[in-house]
């Protein structure tokens, strides 16, 4: 019964005497953490469909896993070690990855050549693969051409989207492939290895920096080009459908406690910690939404302290003592923080599950189209916010907890006779 009266007690003072529902006095408060929330929930929700797509596009690029030796050596025995993996279930494909220059006319570029077995490759990644929307600015895959195993391993190479179109080839076209490093003893001299190439497919990784930067061959060729050409570089593999990758890198490190494994996290350490920090720090910005509103709570329960200060002092002269009312108007703030965490969480719930079906706001991105916003619901998410709207709610309502011990009963009424 005393929690009843606690109870009834805190909805009085946040309904009032005339009003039924909420007092107009709190609106300001319950829109500014509604809003606060609403913020909160929308900027995590985009920062993670950022992510999402990112790790989609370099997960297709390359693969979810990567296992490789600690001392950085090429793994010589990759085929015994690509068929252990297999057994486990998880698709491998042994990569080689070298520094080349790409020749075609006058013009020379670098590229970053990726030496794989094509149908390996392919089992792990979708840039190999023809891509559904070729005209979509996020597509990936094979945009024009096709690869086949034979003419590949003979003399086939595989360009970036950038790539051929700085060079200006199409699928069909011979280019140049040099090595950078002079290693071929001649009479004249040291020269580079060489090999002319035919380009036989053109692909979109979904990263442009990869599209500018990126070809494939044939891992005979890149073990031609390789410094050490009994080994490779590293084994790519693919986490099977319904398994995290979290779960399937645990699994393999303690099944090869001898290699490295990563993640597809470590491919590109600085843009994910990067990410990582927007995140951060957007959070935090829109924090600030919610500590304003927090401040606006405070005014309104210093204002309530001080209209009805006799009333307290006759509650307290009944037999409530400074804890229970206390937890009055903590059970009043809370109230009114569940009714705005509910508010906003239900409001930017709805924002962006409309923005996944329907795709309504769209990145312009120049000549290529515009790209849908991305955005993904997490519950953990839903827990932060609620934690950190309640952990601020209680941390407002400190100073006016600590001013109802100095309100004198006795006095009180003393001063109402």
């Amino acid at each position: 019964m005393k929690n009843r009266s606690l109870f009834f007690l805190a909805r009085k003072y946040l309904q009032g005497r005339k009003h039924r529902g909420i007092n107009p006095t709190h609106y300001l408060t319950l829109i500014g953490i509604s809003l606060g929330v609403l913020a909160l929930l929308c900027v995590s929700s985009v920062m993670n469909g950022f992510r999402s797509d990112i790790r989609s596009r370099i997960v297709g690029t390359f693969a979810e896993l990567r296992l490789s030796s600690r001392d950085g050596k090429p793994l010589d025995n990759y085929p015994a070690l690509c068929k252990e993996i297999k057994a486990l279930g998880y698709p491998a494909a042994p990569v080689i990855r070298n520094e080349l220059l790409l020749k075609s006319g006058q013009v020379v570029l670098p590229t970053l050549s990726i030496g794989i077995e094509l149908p390996s490759q392919q089992q792990v990644s979708t840039t190999l693969l023809p891509a559904r929307n070729k005209f979509d600015p996020a597509a990936q895959g094979i945009l024009a051409g096709k690869l086949e195993t034979g003419s590949f391993n003979r003399n086939g190479i595989a360009l970036g989207a950038g790539l051929a179109s700085q060079l200006g080839v199409y699928p069909g076209d011979e280019i140049q492939v040099l090595s950078p490093l002079f290693s071929v003893p001649t009479a004249f001299g040291l020269i580079p290895k060489v090999r002319y190439l035919q380009v036989q497919a053109i692909f979109a990784a979904g990263m442009p920096e990869y599209d500018q930067s990126y070809s494939y061959l044939a891992l005979p060729l890149a073990k031609f080009f390789a410094a050490d050409s009994s080994g490779v570089d590293n084994l790519d593999i693919k986490v099977p459908q319904g398994l995290s990758s979290a779960k399937a890198l645990r699994i393999l490190k303690a099944k090869f406690p001898h290699y490295r494994v990563e993640d597809w996290s470590s491919y590109d350490t600085s843009l994910y910690s990067a990410m990582r920090f927007e995140k951060f720090i957007m959070f935090v910005i829109m924090l600030f939404m919610f500590i304003i509103a927090s401040f606006n709570l405070t005014g309104n329960l210093l204002k309530i302290l001080a209209q009805k200060k006799r009333e307290l002092g006759l509650l307290k002269a009944l037999g409530l003592d400074d804890r229970k009312l206390q937890r009055v108007f903590l059970l009043q703030a809370l109230l009114l923080c569940t009714l705005g965490i509910s508010l906003g969480l239900g409001l930017g719930s709805l924002l962006l599950i409309i923005q996944q079906q329907t795709g309504l706001v769209k990145l312009g991105m120049g000549e290529s189209g515009s790209l849908i916003l991305p955005v993904k619901l997490q519950f953990t998410d839903y827990l932060l916010i609620a934690f950190v709207s309640y952990l601020l709610t209680v941390l407002s309502v400190m100073v006016p907890l600590r001013r109802i011990k100095r309100i004198n009963a006795v006095e009180l009424l003393r001063r109402a006779v």
